[in-house]
């Protein structure tokens, strides 16, 4: 069985079709991602699968149920988390207790404090921001700040995460200590799906990609494979990409 799966997932707002009729599975443990033009319906399949938007039509299936129209509440319960593209950290909260908040929203159900503040540790160190753990989340760099956005999404216990351009606008180091990262949540049993404009990240860490144009998709497969389709070459990556 699917870890996800949609099924002629659509969205239209008014007239405009901004997903139509997508179908992807996305497998245990792997790292699946969403490439595609500005526009492409990206962000709004997201919204679809994490219950910030619903359907037009199609569902979306999580382990077999139907996930779909539910409310992100509700799927975060159910082991489904995302980080979104423009960090959204608690400015005037600490680093600590920003994951705080993950840990006492998610599934592990921890109200000790004591095992609440010690699980966000961990968290911390693992994602590399322990030092700053008591510092201003509003003081951190655009690079910790997205850190800390997969600390909190990491914090509720997904057993799918979705990563939203975690890597956009970032310096080719903290893109390769990102992308690590993600292949270290990903051998400890998490399932990622990854929205990416970074071409280089999206082709060095996914096993499979899906690429969407006007809010269909147009290929699906390895890197390899959409990075030499014609129809992605033509509608995406442009002649001269070489993965």
């Amino acid at each position: 069985m699917a870890v996800l799966e949609a099924r002629k997932l659509t969205k239209y707002f008014g007239g405009l079709a901004a997903v139509k009729d997508v179908d992807f599975q996305v497998h245990e443990n792997e790292i699946f991602g969403i490439i595609g033009p500005n526009g492409a319906g990206k962000t709004t399949l997201f919204n679809l699968i994490t219950g910030a938007l619903t359907p037009s039509s199609g569902e979306v299936l999580y382990r077999g149920r139907r996930i779909s129209g539910l409310r992100p509440s509700r799927t975060v319960k159910m082991g489904v988390c995302r980080t979104h593209q423009v960090v959204k950290p608690f400015h005037k909260m600490t680093v600590l207790e920003n994951v705080l908040v993950g840990v006492y929203f998610g599934l592990s159900g921890l109200r000790s404090p004591a095992r609440a503040r010690a699980r966000a540790m961990e968290i911390l160190e693992f994602v590399g921001l322990g030092e700053r753990a008591d510092a201003p989340a509003s003081s951190l760099t655009i690079g910790n700040q997205k850190l800390l956005e997969i600390a909190r999404a990491w914090a509720t216990q997904p057993e799918l995460l979705l990563l939203d351009e975690v890597c956009g606008g970032l310096t080719p180091t903290e893109t390769a200590r990102t992308l690590e990262l993600m292949r270290k949540i990903r051998d400890r049993g998490v399932t990622i799906l990854y929205i990416e404009h970074n071409m280089r990240a999206v082709m060095g860490v996914c096993d499979r990609i899906m690429v969407l144009n006007y809010g269909q998709k147009i290929a699906e497969g390895t890197a390899e494979e959409v990075s030499t389709d014609p129809a992605v070459i033509e509608a995406y990556l442009g002649k001269t990409f070489s993965a």
